[in-house]
Formats: structure tokens, sequence, C-alpha cells
């Protein structure tokens, strides 16, 4: 029957799909995302596009160059999926008028002339919107801006990112850097194909080390690697018939069952081995490791899986469902360690060598030694414990919450390179976006909002970050050029007329003269007023700073409008994928806060149940509430910021490093209705369940470790990081766990 659903399962498997739609990060029912959902519909998205950087070590007013440039460009606009172009060469220029009331487009460099002369290049360099836009601010580069039909699925992504490929081929430039979107998704969907078979197969090599040693026999190996592969196999299955597609978050998955599954294992089979040195017949042996270990196997997969489940408190749906999925497969692996291993267990027989093989000298001498070492010193560990919380609680609340773009690649990765090259070169990759409203009777064209709109342009273009905000486009960019036109295209009449009749006489000359702008670069490809003239849309370009450094920049935008701007003709609500993003990083620590608090509370009633002790539910949770402050530690000391990723990381260490303080737990009560003493009932299960706990850190440690290969840094930091806090939430179970239960527990509980 197993082998007949695994197969299937299997089978189905090839139509398990990956996807990374970095809007799905964006939470559903937040303010701020119906207002964005508003906002696209009015004026459109503001990350459907590609940028192209192109270089030329002779200058990029080289003739031969500009032409190359000029024909690649007119090549991609041919493509159904290219809306629309802009580049020096396209696009790009000026109106003169012409003639009685005509108007004529002038490009800024006519590559109908003999030369590209100096007085062309200074023309363009004087079109402040042009510089750090489609021209470096150094001069040594241009961009071509290529729109793309918005929300391209994989194929037609895939398509023009070949096409874009085929060109730099074609055309050989001294050098090319491509960012967009589109192609950030695309790569991110390749590398989790890649990395999901290097976490497989490095997690089989390393638990095959790990087996090999805790059991010296291939019995031993491949019954509970074939076991966890088949739990793997499940879970994905339940993914895909419930039709959930690997992202960034689930490609962790299978790693995550390897080393929890194999926890369950491992207990059981250890359990088992030890009963069959002692002279049991195999069957009656599984039958008290089946008996012993199961309770205490299904508390620790709970408590696991409350760690997961409390990602559910998330406003954001991929952790979400990460969280469901992840406790779904916990369940998944105890079910079939405790169904399919015992009836293979049954049919095969154990080597004698593995039954005869013992080790637990070894282990008894080090672990009988750590535990009348703590016994002997308590008013050290106490000292210890209280020292390390008081350090975990200072780095707790001196972490800080930051974002970036791009930030799960590293600055070696060529992707990453290439946008780090436009953050340095042009006006950067971060959306500045803002809806602007106003109450003034002359809308968004009249001269009341229109003077206070160029203040705000001004700060930001000033004040707004060191680099300050680039490429900004508004309806006073087209107020601007049309005076700039109407003055005979001199540019220091690129500017706000200076009377508000000067103003009417010209805001009625471009109404008039609408369908003449049509070449107007790229303000005529953008949305920029709404329909009724009272409200529009203020957009540009930055360089991706931090989420920190933008809430700092945005508090002190809040205070130039409260002091400088009259809130009844101009209002301001930031929006965009960039705002969306850092809102979701500013309610972390609610969330992260909120869903340990849940698995805090429903594990503390575990084992207070367990044991009927409130005191004992308690104390339970300082060994494992403390390795998440010292986590903090690590990551205060290492300069690793809160964020999306890491902050997973807290609610799956703890679910996971609660389960040694469970199996303590369960032996000793298991302990104590053999009728032992109290303290030799601790003894006994400090012992015992010391080499299980020892073992299954080790495996689970070993198992994370393996996320260390992968490329992307939010999995980087929660492979290394949730090792690091199992090793040290390993370290203070066998520290003050003897000391909890010799203490914690109240004379009643004792008795029992």
């Amino acid at each position: 029957m197993f082998t007949i659903l695994t197969g299937i399962f299997l089978w189905q498997l090839q139509h398990l799909s990956f996807d990374y739609d970095y809007e799905k990060y964006f939470p559903k029912s937040d303010n701020s995302k119906i207002h964005y959902e508003k906002f696209k519909k009015q004026y459109g998205a503001d990350s459907d596009f590609l940028l192209i950087g192109i270089e030329n070590k002779k200058g990029i007013f080289e003739k031969d160059f500009l032409n190359a440039v000029k024909k690649m460009g007119d090549e991609f606009k041919e493509d159904s999926l290219v809306k629309f172009v802009a580049s020096p060469v396209h696009n790009c220029g000026y109106y003169k008028k012409s003639g009685l009331g005509g108007l004529l487009f002038k490009p800024y460099l006519d590559l109908s002339k003999v030369t590209i002369t100096k007085r062309d290049s200074l023309l363009i360099y004087n079109n402040e919107q042009l510089v750090g836009s489609l021209l470096s601010k150094d001069g040594k580069s241009l961009c071509v801006f290529l729109q793309t039909k918005e929300n391209l699925n994989k194929q037609e992504a895939n398509h023009i990112l070949n096409l874009i490929q085929q060109k730099k081929g074609e055309y050989n430039f001294d050098d090319y850097k491509v960012a967009g979107r589109v192609l950030a998704q695309t790569y991110f969907v390749k590398k989790m194909i890649t990395e999901l078979g290097v976490f497989i197969s490095s997690s089989i090599v390393l638990l095959i080390v790990f087996l090999y040693i805790s059991f010296r026999s291939w019995w031993g190996v491949v019954i509970p690697l074939i076991i966890v592969i088949v739990s793997i196999i499940w879970t994905l299955a339940i993914m895909l018939f419930t039709g959930k597609s690997f992202d960034l978050l689930m490609v962790m998955l299978p790693t995550i069952i390897f080393v929890v599954g194999m926890s369950d294992l491992v207990h059981l089979l250890t359990k088992y081995i030890d009963e069959l040195r002692i002279g049991k017949r195999k069957k009656e042996a599984l039958q008290i490791a089946f008996k012993e270990v199961r309770w205490a196997t299904f508390l620790t997969s709970l408590t696991t899986s409350i760690g997961f489940f409390s990602l559910i408190s998330a406003n954001i749906i991929p952790i979400k469902e990460f969280g469901v999925y992840a406790g779904i497969s916990v369940f998944v692996a105890y079910f079939l360690a405790f169904t399919l291993l015992p009836s293979v267990l049954i049919l095969v027989k154990p080597p004698r060598k593995l039954i005869k093989a013992s080790n637990s000298n070894f282990w008894d001498k080090y672990l009988r030694g750590w535990f009348l070492k703590v016994l002997g010193n308590k008013k050290k560990v106490v000292l210890i414990t209280l020292l390390l919380a008081t350090v975990g609680v200072f780095t707790a609340n001196s972490l800080k919450i930051n974002n970036f773009i791009l930030e799960d690649l590293s600055n070696n990765d060529p992707i990453k390179k290439d946008v780090i090259y436009f953050e340095e070169n042009y006006s950067g990759l971060r959306p500045f976006e803002a809806e602007i409203t106003t109450q003034d009777s002359g809308g968004v064209l009249g001269f009341e909002f229109l003077s206070e709109l160029q203040k705000l342009e001004t700060y930001l273009r000033d004040n707004y970050t060191q680099e300050g905000v680039g490429f900004l486009t508004s309806p006073l960019t087209l107020v601007k050029e049309a005076n700039f036109i109407k003055k005979g295209s001199k540019s220091k009449y690129r500017v706000l007329p200076q009377t508000e009749r000067r103003l009417n006489s010209l805001v009625r000359q471009m109404k008039r003269g609408a369908d003449k702008f049509k070449q107007l670069d790229l303000n005529a490809n953008l949305n920029l007023i709404s329909s009724d003239s009272m409200s529009c849309r203020l957009t540009g370009k930055l360089r991706d700073v931090g989420g920190l450094k933008i809430q700092e920049e945005n508090k002190k935008l809040q205070e130039f409008l409260k002091e400088s701007i009259n809130p009844r003709i101009l209002q301001l609500r930031l929006t965009g994928t960039a705002v969306l993003i850092d809102n979701n990083n500013s309610t972390l620590a609610t969330n992260l806060i909120l869903g340990l608090i849940f698995a805090f509370a429903v594990i503390a009633i575990v084992v207070g149940i367990m044991f009927r002790s409130l005191r004992i539910a308690v104390f339970s949770l300082l060994p494992n509430v403390l390795p998440l402050l010292l986590l903090t530690t690590v990551m205060w000391i290492s300069g690793i910021d809160l964020k999306i990723s890491t902050s997973l990381i807290f609610t799956l260490a703890f679910g996971i490093a609660v389960d040694d303080t469970i199996h303590l737990l369960s032996k000793y009560k298991l302990e104590r209705r053999k009728g032992r003493t109290h303290l030799y009932a601790l003894k006994r299960s400090y012992l015992s369940s010391g080499k299980a706990i020892i073992v299954t850190s080790l495996i689970l440690v070993g198992g994370f470790l393996t996320l260390l290969f992968s490329s992307f840094t939010s999995t980087f930091y929660m492979g290394l990081l949730v090792s690091v806090t199992l090793l040290i939430a390993l370290a203070l179970d066998l520290m003050i766990m003897p000391l909890i239960i010799l203490y914690g527990l109240d004379d009643a509980t004792r008795k029992k």
C-alpha cells in the first residue's frame, strides 16, 4: 500500500511548479496594499520594465555606437511584448515651434547629421530629467528603457530575456548590463530549481554520514533514509494536490523534513536497538520502543509543528503557507516513522554486529560527568543563566529591522552586480511612487498646486536621502516642458511660469495641442493625471539605501510637509511596491512576538498538562526562550538585521529546540512511573535521553548546515542561525533542565 501510494505521488511530482512572484509577499488585507491596487489601476504599475546599460569606450556620443543602439532599440520595438522603448536615441527630444501654431519634434541626438556635436551633448545633459535615467551621471554609459506588457507569464518573460541576451551577442557592446523585475524573478526561479537539488543531495550525504557513525551498519542507514525520502515525497504530493508551488521559502522544506523526520526515526531506532542489546526479542523490543518513544516523539512533533503553525500570524501569504505546509510535513514524518518503520523492522532482521556493538559506556561516562558538574555548581549555573539572559534582552532590544531590494543575492552574484551598476551610475532601481491630491479648485494643473509641488520636488531631489530622488516625473514636468517649447526651446525656460495668468494661458495651449505631445519622451508614456484632475502621480527612482534609512527619510519628509506645504493645496501619500515591502518589515516585530507568544503558550500548556504543574510549565520555557535571546546576540554581533527571512528563524528554532526539553521531561516521567526516586529518575532520564538528544541535535544542525550551500542570503542565514540556536539550546538543556526538574517540581508532583 505504502509502495503504491508513494509511486503514484512520485510520478505526479513532475507537475510541481516553481514560482517567485514578489507581489505575493504583500499583505492582502493591508490598507496600503488596497490603496496601491487602486493606484496601479489608475496610473499603472511601477515595475514592469527592464533597463539595459550600455558602455562604449570611445564615448557614448560616438556616431557608430549610437546607430547600433538605435538599431537594437528599433528591433525591440518590433516585439509585441515591448510596449515602449526609450533611450537617448529613442523617443528622446524636444519640441520647437514651426510655422503658424505648428510643433516640430527635434531629437536631442539627430543621427541623420554627419556627427554629434558638443552642443548636442550639452543640450541633452541640460535636461535634468534625463541625467540618471537615460544617461549615466559620469557620462560613460547610456540606458535603454524597455516597458513591457504587464504581468508577463513564464513563457513571455523567458522570451523577452532570451531576446535581450540575443541582442547582447549580436551587437557586442563594450559592456552590457541588464536589470529589472522580470529578470530577477526568472533568475530566482532557476536558482531555486538548482538549489532544491543541491539541498536534497547534500542532506542525503550528510545524513548517511551521521547515521553510519551512530549505527555502524547499512541497516541503520538505508532504512531511515528511505522512510525520510518517502516523507518528502508525500509532503510534496500534498503541496501539489492543494495547488501550492515551490517558492523561495518552500525550497527549504525538503531539508526541514530530512532533519525533523530523522529525529523521530533516531529516537525510535535507538530505543529499539538498546532493547535488543539487553536480550529482548525483535518483536518485544519493537513493542517496548514503540510504547516508550511514541508519546515523547508525538509531543515533540506537536511542539515543532506549533512553531511552524505560529507563522499563520504573519500578514504575508508565502510565510503563512510555509508555516502550514512545514507543520503538516512534521506530522507526515511522524506518521510514517511510527507506521512504516515498525513494518519494515518486523520484516528485516537486524545485523548481529549492530546488536553487539555498544558505545553506551562512552556516552554514560561524559554525560554522568556533566550531570555531576551541573548539580555541583548550581549557583554558577544560575549566575551564568542570568548573565546570558541579560545580554540577550539587551541585544534583542538593539536589533534593527531593515531590508534591501534583492537582498537575497550576494554582492558577487552576476545579477546583483548589474543592479549595483545601475545603483552607482544612474538614479537607482528603487521605485519612488506617490499619489498627490488637492482640494484646490484649480486641480493639479492650478498655479497654487504646482507651486507647492515644485517645493516638494526640490526637497525630494536635494534632501530625500543623500543622493536624492532622480528621474522625478509629475504634471509639473509636463508644464515645464510645455513652457520650454513656448519660449523657443531654450533650456532656461524649462521652469514653471512665474504668474498664474501665464500658467493658465499655457495650460489652455497644452489642452488644445494635447494630441501633438505624443512623442514627449518618457512623459507621454506615463499616466500622470487622474480623470477629474484632482489627483496625480509623482514618480521617480532612487538608490536602495535600505528600509531603515527610508523610514528615517519619510519622517523628515512628513516634517517638511507639515512645515512647508499647505495641506489644503497638496496632500501626499507614498505608495508603490517598495513602500509595501517596507510596511511588511515594519510589522515584523509585532507579528514575530505574537507568533512566539502563541507558541510559548501552547507548549507551556502541553508541558503543564504532562506534569499537572504550572511551575514546571513556566520553568521549562527558560532553556528554550534563552536560545532565542542569544540568537539576537549572534545577529547583533554579526550585523545581521531583522527582516522577513530572518524573522522566520525564531519560531522555527523554538519549535525544534523545545524537542530536547520534551524528551528529557518525558523520560523523567517514564522513570518515575517505574518507581524510581526523584533524583534517580532524573539521573536515568539525563543519561538515557542525553545521548538521543545530542545525536538528534547534531543531525538537525548538520541538516540545516546544508543550507549554507545556498546563494540566497536568506536561506544561508536560515541554515546558519538555526544551527547556532539549536546548539545553544542543546547546551542549555543539558545545563539548566536538571536543575529545573530537581527544584522546579513541587512536592506533590515529585511523588507522583
